[in-house]
Protein backbone atom coordinates (compact mmCIF):
# COMPACT_ATOMS: atom_id res chain seq x y z
CA UNK A 1 0.00 0.00 0.00
CA UNK A 2 1.16 3.64 -0.70
CA UNK A 3 0.64 6.22 1.72
CA UNK A 4 -1.01 9.53 0.79
CA UNK A 5 2.23 11.37 1.07
CA UNK A 6 3.64 8.41 -0.86
CA UNK A 7 1.30 9.13 -3.76
CA UNK A 8 2.01 12.90 -3.83
CA UNK A 9 5.66 12.09 -4.03
CA UNK A 10 5.38 9.28 -7.02
CA UNK A 11 3.55 12.20 -8.63
CA UNK A 12 6.40 14.63 -8.58
CA UNK A 13 8.96 12.48 -9.25
CA UNK A 14 10.00 12.30 -12.53
CA UNK A 15 11.65 8.66 -11.64
CA UNK A 16 8.47 6.76 -10.95
CA UNK A 17 5.85 9.03 -13.33
CA UNK A 18 6.95 6.00 -15.30
CA UNK A 19 6.85 2.89 -14.45
CA UNK A 20 9.99 0.57 -14.45
CA UNK A 21 8.63 -1.93 -17.15
CA UNK A 22 12.00 -3.84 -17.22
CA UNK A 23 11.80 -4.04 -13.76
CA UNK A 24 8.14 -5.46 -12.84
CA UNK A 25 8.29 -8.74 -14.72
CA UNK A 26 10.03 -10.38 -11.24
CA UNK A 27 7.64 -8.97 -8.59
CA UNK A 28 10.77 -10.63 -6.15
CA UNK A 29 13.24 -8.54 -7.77
CA UNK A 30 15.25 -6.43 -5.44
CA UNK A 31 16.12 -2.32 -5.81
CA UNK A 32 19.15 -2.73 -6.66
CA UNK A 33 18.32 -4.87 -9.58
CA UNK A 34 16.73 -1.90 -11.14
CA UNK A 35 17.57 -0.46 -14.66
CA UNK A 36 18.68 3.17 -14.83
CA UNK A 37 17.93 3.80 -18.28
CA UNK A 38 14.61 4.85 -17.27
CA UNK A 39 14.13 6.73 -20.73
CA UNK A 40 13.95 3.13 -22.38
CA UNK A 41 10.13 3.12 -21.83
CA UNK A 42 9.81 5.96 -24.03
CA UNK A 43 11.65 3.95 -27.10
CA UNK A 44 8.64 2.10 -28.41
CA UNK A 45 5.66 3.34 -25.97
CA UNK A 46 1.63 2.57 -26.43
CA UNK A 47 -1.34 4.07 -24.90
CA UNK A 48 -1.69 5.75 -22.11
CA UNK A 49 2.43 5.01 -21.75
CA UNK A 50 2.58 6.90 -25.00
CA UNK A 51 0.91 10.06 -23.82
CA UNK A 52 2.70 10.15 -20.50
CA UNK A 53 6.13 10.03 -22.56
CA UNK A 54 4.90 12.82 -24.41
CA UNK A 55 3.96 14.88 -21.02
CA UNK A 56 7.15 13.98 -19.30
CA UNK A 57 9.38 15.30 -22.56
CA UNK A 58 7.36 18.79 -22.38
CA UNK A 59 6.75 19.15 -18.11
CA UNK A 60 9.42 20.69 -17.22
CA UNK A 61 9.10 23.72 -19.55
CA UNK A 62 5.45 23.82 -19.17
CA UNK A 63 6.62 24.07 -15.11
CA UNK A 64 8.85 27.00 -16.18
CA UNK A 65 6.49 28.61 -18.27
CA UNK A 66 3.66 28.35 -15.27
CA UNK A 67 6.17 29.10 -12.83
CA UNK A 68 7.56 32.52 -14.70
CA UNK A 69 4.28 33.47 -15.20
CA UNK A 70 3.09 32.53 -11.63
CA UNK A 71 5.19 34.08 -9.44
CA UNK A 72 5.18 37.47 -10.41
CA UNK A 73 1.03 37.58 -11.21
CA UNK A 74 0.72 36.16 -7.39
CA UNK A 75 3.15 39.12 -6.22
CA UNK A 76 1.05 41.40 -8.17
CA UNK A 77 -2.00 40.63 -7.34
CA UNK A 78 -0.99 40.08 -3.22
CA UNK A 79 0.00 44.21 -3.97
CA UNK A 80 -3.08 44.86 -5.44
CA UNK A 81 -5.63 43.55 -3.03
CA UNK A 82 -3.81 44.00 -0.02
CA UNK A 83 -4.08 48.30 -1.69
CA UNK A 84 -5.83 50.16 1.39
CA UNK A 85 -8.91 51.10 -1.57
CA UNK A 86 -9.41 47.25 -2.03
CA UNK A 87 -9.48 45.54 1.97
CA UNK A 88 -11.99 43.39 2.44
CA UNK A 89 -12.64 40.06 4.16
CA UNK A 90 -13.18 38.43 0.44
CA UNK A 91 -10.17 39.76 -0.60
CA UNK A 92 -7.76 39.20 2.25
CA UNK A 93 -9.14 35.37 2.20
CA UNK A 94 -8.10 35.55 -1.88
CA UNK A 95 -4.84 37.20 -0.76
CA UNK A 96 -3.95 33.65 1.38
CA UNK A 97 -4.92 31.76 -1.38
CA UNK A 98 -2.55 34.47 -3.80
CA UNK A 99 0.58 33.61 -0.89
CA UNK A 100 -0.15 29.83 -1.12
CA UNK A 101 -0.08 29.85 -5.10
CA UNK A 102 3.12 31.75 -5.05
CA UNK A 103 5.21 29.01 -2.41
CA UNK A 104 4.08 26.90 -4.63
CA UNK A 105 5.00 28.36 -7.90
CA UNK A 106 8.34 29.69 -6.48
CA UNK A 107 9.60 25.92 -5.54
CA UNK A 108 8.36 24.21 -8.69
CA UNK A 109 10.92 26.15 -10.91
CA UNK A 110 13.99 24.72 -9.71
CA UNK A 111 12.38 21.29 -9.35
CA UNK A 112 11.01 21.74 -13.16
CA UNK A 113 14.60 23.18 -14.30
CA UNK A 114 16.84 20.44 -12.05
CA UNK A 115 14.23 17.13 -12.60
CA UNK A 116 12.83 17.87 -16.61
CA UNK A 117 15.17 20.26 -18.37
CA UNK A 118 18.48 19.75 -16.64
CA UNK A 119 18.30 15.92 -16.44
CA UNK A 120 16.51 13.00 -18.27
CA UNK A 121 14.53 10.43 -17.42
CA UNK A 122 17.18 8.27 -16.27
CA UNK A 123 18.82 8.18 -12.71
CA UNK A 124 22.13 9.00 -12.45
CA UNK A 125 24.39 10.23 -9.44
CA UNK A 126 23.92 14.21 -10.17
CA UNK A 127 20.35 13.69 -10.85
CA UNK A 128 19.51 12.46 -7.57
CA UNK A 129 21.95 13.58 -4.64
CA UNK A 130 20.97 13.79 -1.25
CA UNK A 131 20.36 17.74 -1.52
CA UNK A 132 18.26 17.51 -3.95
CA UNK A 133 16.18 14.19 -3.03
CA UNK A 134 15.95 16.34 0.32
CA UNK A 135 14.73 19.52 -1.63
CA UNK A 136 12.06 16.61 -3.42
CA UNK A 137 10.77 15.87 -0.09
CA UNK A 138 10.76 19.52 0.93
CA UNK A 139 8.75 21.00 -2.18
CA UNK A 140 6.21 17.98 -1.71
CA UNK A 141 5.59 18.84 2.46
CA UNK A 142 5.02 22.59 1.51
CA UNK A 143 3.43 22.01 -1.82
CA UNK A 144 0.57 19.24 0.04
CA UNK A 145 0.06 21.88 2.50
CA UNK A 146 -0.15 25.06 0.27
CA UNK A 147 -2.50 22.81 -1.84
CA UNK A 148 -4.88 22.15 1.26
CA UNK A 149 -4.82 26.03 2.62
CA UNK A 150 -5.54 27.08 -1.15
CA UNK A 151 -8.57 25.00 -1.25
CA UNK A 152 -10.33 25.17 2.33
CA UNK A 153 -9.35 29.54 1.61
CA UNK A 154 -11.23 28.83 -1.52
CA UNK A 155 -14.45 27.08 0.63
CA UNK A 156 -14.11 29.92 2.95
CA UNK A 157 -14.65 32.36 0.18
CA UNK A 158 -17.35 30.65 -1.54
CA UNK A 159 -19.34 30.65 1.84
CA UNK A 160 -18.73 34.16 3.03
CA UNK A 161 -19.63 35.42 -0.55
CA UNK A 162 -22.86 33.42 -0.66
CA UNK A 163 -23.56 34.75 2.91
CA UNK A 164 -22.97 38.47 1.33
CA UNK A 165 -25.40 37.60 -1.26
CA UNK A 166 -27.98 35.86 0.50
CA UNK A 167 -28.32 39.01 2.96
CA UNK A 168 -28.12 41.54 0.28
CA UNK A 169 -25.28 42.70 1.25
CA UNK A 170 -27.03 43.96 4.82
CA UNK A 171 -23.40 42.98 6.88
CA UNK A 172 -26.11 41.11 9.87
CA UNK A 173 -23.81 37.77 9.01
CA UNK A 174 -20.84 39.04 7.51
CA UNK A 175 -17.29 38.20 8.57
CA UNK A 176 -14.78 41.82 8.97
CA UNK A 177 -11.41 42.43 7.77
CA UNK A 178 -9.94 41.83 11.01
CA UNK A 179 -11.84 38.00 11.01
CA UNK A 180 -10.85 37.65 7.54
CA UNK A 181 -7.07 37.73 8.41
CA UNK A 182 -7.17 35.90 11.46
CA UNK A 183 -8.89 33.07 9.53
CA UNK A 184 -5.84 32.85 6.94
CA UNK A 185 -3.54 32.34 9.37
CA UNK A 186 -5.02 30.30 11.37
CA UNK A 187 -5.79 27.88 8.15
CA UNK A 188 -2.21 27.49 7.54
CA UNK A 189 -1.27 27.25 11.20
CA UNK A 190 -4.37 24.33 11.46
CA UNK A 191 -3.45 22.45 8.07
CA UNK A 192 0.33 21.98 9.23
CA UNK A 193 -1.00 21.10 12.68
CA UNK A 194 -3.28 18.31 10.82
CA UNK A 195 -0.21 17.33 8.66
CA UNK A 196 2.14 16.90 10.73
CA UNK A 197 2.05 13.00 10.94
CA UNK A 198 2.43 13.15 6.72
CA UNK A 199 5.46 14.73 7.33
CA UNK A 200 6.89 12.64 9.60
CA UNK A 201 5.90 9.46 7.14
CA UNK A 202 8.24 9.81 5.04
CA UNK A 203 12.51 9.29 5.08
CA UNK A 204 15.27 9.65 2.36
CA UNK A 205 17.20 6.01 1.85
CA UNK A 206 20.18 5.27 -0.04
CA UNK A 207 19.27 2.93 -3.40
CA UNK A 208 20.63 1.18 -6.33
CA UNK A 209 20.31 0.83 -10.02
CA UNK A 210 22.46 -0.66 -12.22
CA UNK A 211 23.18 1.10 -16.12
CA UNK A 212 23.34 -1.95 -18.76
CA UNK A 213 25.02 0.22 -21.17
CA UNK A 214 28.21 1.30 -19.20
CA UNK A 215 28.23 -1.39 -16.83
CA UNK A 216 28.01 0.16 -13.22
CA UNK A 217 25.99 0.50 -10.35
CA UNK A 218 24.16 4.22 -9.60
CA UNK A 219 24.04 4.94 -6.48
CA UNK A 220 21.00 7.49 -5.71
CA UNK A 221 18.81 8.49 -2.66
CA UNK A 222 15.28 8.21 -2.99
CA UNK A 223 12.07 9.09 -0.74
CA UNK A 224 10.46 5.97 0.79
CA UNK A 225 7.36 5.67 3.40
CA UNK A 226 8.56 4.46 6.77
CA UNK A 227 7.27 1.81 7.09
CA UNK A 228 7.94 -1.49 9.19
CA UNK A 229 8.26 -5.04 7.14
CA UNK A 230 5.64 -3.12 5.30
CA UNK A 231 2.85 -3.32 7.11
CA UNK A 232 0.42 -0.19 7.00
CA UNK A 233 0.04 1.03 10.67
CA UNK A 234 -2.19 3.74 11.85
CA UNK A 235 0.34 6.55 10.99
CA UNK A 236 -0.08 5.19 7.94
CA UNK A 237 -3.49 4.96 7.41
CA UNK A 238 -4.02 8.64 8.86
CA UNK A 239 -1.40 9.87 6.02
CA UNK A 240 -3.09 8.01 3.13
CA UNK A 241 -6.35 9.29 3.98
CA UNK A 242 -5.91 12.77 5.32
CA UNK A 243 -4.35 14.37 2.10
CA UNK A 244 -7.45 12.66 0.17
CA UNK A 245 -10.76 13.67 2.37
CA UNK A 246 -9.30 16.71 4.34
CA UNK A 247 -7.05 18.03 1.54
CA UNK A 248 -9.57 17.18 -1.38
CA UNK A 249 -12.85 15.63 -1.39
CA UNK A 250 -14.58 17.37 2.14
CA UNK A 251 -13.18 20.90 0.29
CA UNK A 252 -14.55 19.77 -3.36
CA UNK A 253 -18.00 18.84 -1.69
CA UNK A 254 -18.18 22.03 -0.02
CA UNK A 255 -16.77 24.72 -2.64
CA UNK A 256 -19.23 22.84 -4.92
CA UNK A 257 -22.68 23.50 -2.71
CA UNK A 258 -21.65 26.65 -1.63
CA UNK A 259 -20.94 27.77 -5.32
CA UNK A 260 -24.24 26.43 -6.01
CA UNK A 261 -25.97 28.18 -3.32
CA UNK A 262 -24.10 31.52 -4.20
CA UNK A 263 -25.45 31.26 -8.29
CA UNK A 264 -29.07 30.25 -7.03
CA UNK A 265 -28.86 33.51 -4.26
CA UNK A 266 -27.64 36.04 -7.15
CA UNK A 267 -30.09 34.63 -9.38
CA UNK A 268 -32.96 35.32 -6.75
CA UNK A 269 -31.97 38.53 -5.54
CA UNK A 270 -31.31 39.76 -9.22
CA UNK A 271 -35.28 38.75 -9.51
CA UNK A 272 -36.25 40.42 -6.55
CA UNK A 273 -34.65 43.91 -7.25
CA UNK A 274 -35.92 43.89 -10.83
CA UNK A 275 -39.11 42.86 -9.48
CA UNK A 276 -38.98 46.06 -6.91
CA UNK A 277 -36.39 48.83 -8.22
CA UNK A 278 -36.99 48.06 -12.10
CA UNK A 279 -34.44 49.07 -14.52
CA UNK A 280 -32.78 51.25 -11.49
CA UNK A 281 -31.33 48.01 -9.97
CA UNK A 282 -29.51 46.11 -12.91
CA UNK A 283 -26.74 48.61 -13.39
CA UNK A 284 -25.73 47.63 -9.44
CA UNK A 285 -26.63 43.85 -9.56
CA UNK A 286 -24.48 43.89 -12.77
CA UNK A 287 -21.46 44.41 -10.52
CA UNK A 288 -22.15 41.75 -8.39
CA UNK A 289 -22.87 39.46 -10.94
CA UNK A 290 -19.76 39.87 -12.37
CA UNK A 291 -17.68 39.46 -9.18
CA UNK A 292 -19.82 36.16 -8.83
CA UNK A 293 -18.92 35.07 -11.82
CA UNK A 294 -15.24 35.48 -11.04
CA UNK A 295 -15.44 34.02 -7.68
CA UNK A 296 -17.45 30.89 -9.23
CA UNK A 297 -14.73 30.29 -12.37
CA UNK A 298 -12.38 29.96 -9.31
CA UNK A 299 -14.52 27.27 -7.76
CA UNK A 300 -14.61 25.38 -10.89
CA UNK A 301 -10.73 25.97 -11.29
CA UNK A 302 -10.90 24.11 -7.85
CA UNK A 303 -12.90 20.99 -8.32
CA UNK A 304 -11.08 20.36 -11.88
CA UNK A 305 -7.90 20.69 -10.38
CA UNK A 306 -8.78 18.72 -7.23
CA UNK A 307 -11.65 16.13 -7.68
CA UNK A 308 -10.49 13.80 -10.54
CA UNK A 309 -7.37 13.08 -8.32
CA UNK A 310 -9.11 12.23 -5.69
CA UNK A 311 -11.40 9.69 -7.25
CA UNK A 312 -8.01 8.77 -8.98
CA UNK A 313 -6.23 8.05 -5.74
CA UNK A 314 -9.03 6.63 -3.49
CA UNK A 315 -8.96 3.87 -6.35
CA UNK A 316 -5.37 3.49 -6.34
CA UNK A 317 -5.57 2.69 -2.92
CA UNK A 318 -8.19 0.02 -3.37
CA UNK A 319 -6.53 -1.70 -6.45
CA UNK A 320 -2.86 -1.34 -6.62
CA UNK A 321 -2.98 -2.43 -9.72
CA UNK A 322 -4.63 0.62 -11.25
CA UNK A 323 -2.18 2.79 -9.43
CA UNK A 324 0.42 1.30 -10.93
CA UNK A 325 -0.91 0.31 -14.35
CA UNK A 326 -2.95 3.86 -14.57
CA UNK A 327 -2.48 6.10 -12.24
CA UNK A 328 1.10 6.69 -12.25
CA UNK A 329 1.29 7.41 -16.20
CA UNK A 330 -0.81 10.67 -15.49
CA UNK A 331 1.18 12.09 -12.05
CA UNK A 332 2.72 14.86 -14.29
CA UNK A 333 -0.66 15.81 -16.08
CA UNK A 334 -2.14 16.27 -12.14
CA UNK A 335 0.93 18.28 -11.53
CA UNK A 336 0.39 20.99 -14.66
CA UNK A 337 -3.34 21.07 -13.70
CA UNK A 338 -2.42 22.18 -10.40
CA UNK A 339 0.38 24.40 -11.40
CA UNK A 340 -2.14 26.01 -13.86
CA UNK A 341 -4.55 27.12 -11.40
CA UNK A 342 -2.28 28.33 -8.93
CA UNK A 343 -1.14 30.55 -12.04
CA UNK A 344 -5.12 31.33 -13.06
CA UNK A 345 -6.36 33.83 -11.09
CA UNK A 346 -4.22 37.38 -12.43
CA UNK A 347 -5.93 36.53 -15.72
CA UNK A 348 -9.53 36.58 -13.97
CA UNK A 349 -8.48 39.29 -11.84
CA UNK A 350 -7.36 41.70 -14.75
CA UNK A 351 -10.60 40.21 -17.07
CA UNK A 352 -13.50 41.10 -15.00
CA UNK A 353 -12.18 43.62 -12.41
CA UNK A 354 -12.10 47.23 -13.23
CA UNK A 355 -10.77 48.08 -10.17
CA UNK A 356 -7.95 45.70 -10.49
CA UNK A 357 -7.01 47.05 -13.51
CA UNK A 358 -6.87 50.26 -12.51
CA UNK A 359 -4.59 49.94 -9.67
CA UNK A 360 -2.74 47.62 -12.00
CA UNK A 361 -2.06 50.81 -14.54
CA UNK A 362 -1.42 53.06 -11.08
CA UNK A 363 1.74 50.44 -9.67
CA UNK A 364 2.84 50.72 -13.72
CA UNK A 365 3.42 54.17 -13.97
CA UNK A 366 4.28 54.00 -10.51
CA UNK A 367 7.24 51.25 -10.75
CA UNK A 368 7.99 52.55 -14.18
CA UNK A 369 9.36 55.27 -15.91
CA UNK A 370 7.02 56.86 -17.93
CA UNK A 371 8.01 59.82 -20.71
CA UNK A 372 6.74 63.01 -19.77
CA UNK A 373 3.82 63.24 -22.60
CA UNK A 374 2.34 60.29 -20.48
CA UNK A 375 1.89 62.14 -17.39
CA UNK A 376 -1.05 63.68 -18.32
CA UNK A 377 -2.50 59.94 -19.21
CA UNK A 378 -1.12 59.21 -15.53
CA UNK A 379 -2.86 62.13 -13.99
CA UNK A 380 -6.31 60.92 -15.52
CA UNK A 381 -5.45 57.77 -14.34
CA UNK A 382 -5.49 58.68 -10.98
CA UNK A 383 -8.29 60.92 -11.24
CA UNK A 384 -10.63 57.56 -11.84
CA UNK A 385 -9.28 56.09 -9.19
CA UNK A 386 -10.35 59.19 -6.88
CA UNK A 387 -13.71 58.64 -9.00
CA UNK A 388 -13.93 55.34 -8.19
CA UNK A 389 -13.58 56.05 -4.41
CA UNK A 390 -16.50 58.92 -4.97
CA UNK A 391 -18.89 56.10 -6.26
CA UNK A 392 -18.30 53.22 -3.73
CA UNK A 393 -19.67 56.04 -1.21
CA UNK A 394 -22.36 56.41 -2.96
CA UNK A 395 -22.79 52.82 -3.01
CA UNK A 396 -22.73 52.52 0.90
CA UNK A 397 -24.95 55.36 0.76
CA UNK A 398 -27.26 53.00 -1.18
CA UNK A 399 -26.89 49.89 1.20
CA UNK A 400 -23.85 48.38 -0.64
CA UNK A 401 -21.28 47.75 1.16
CA UNK A 402 -17.98 48.57 -0.42
CA UNK A 403 -15.76 46.45 2.26
CA UNK A 404 -17.87 43.60 1.75
CA UNK A 405 -17.97 42.80 -1.79
CA UNK A 406 -14.73 41.52 -3.18
CA UNK A 407 -13.04 43.00 -6.79
CA UNK A 408 -16.61 45.24 -7.18
CA UNK A 409 -16.10 46.85 -10.81
CA UNK A 410 -17.43 50.56 -10.49
CA UNK A 411 -18.38 52.77 -13.77
CA UNK A 412 -19.36 49.98 -15.84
Amino acid sequence: MYSVVGVQLRDLQPTVSLKMINTTTDINMTPSAFSCLLSRQCDDPEGLQAYACFVNRIHGYLILVLGCFGVPTNIVNIAILTHKSMRSPVNNILTGIAISDLITMVMSIPLGVHFYITNSLDITVDKYTYGWTLFLAFYAMVTITTQTVSIWLGVCMAFFRYVYIKSMGSGRHNIDTKKSCFLVLVMFLLVIVIYIPVYSFVSIKSMTCFNDVENYTVSYYRMQPTMTNDKPSLTHAYSMWTYVVIGKLIPCFLIALFGGCLLYSLQENTRRAIHLNGAHATSRLRQHRRTTAMLLIIIVMYIIASLPQSILLIIGFVDKTFFENEYAFLGDTIDIISLFNNSINFVLYCAMSRQFRDLLKQYVCQYFVIPQQDAKSTQTASHLISQNNLHSKVYVMNGIRKQESPLLDRNI
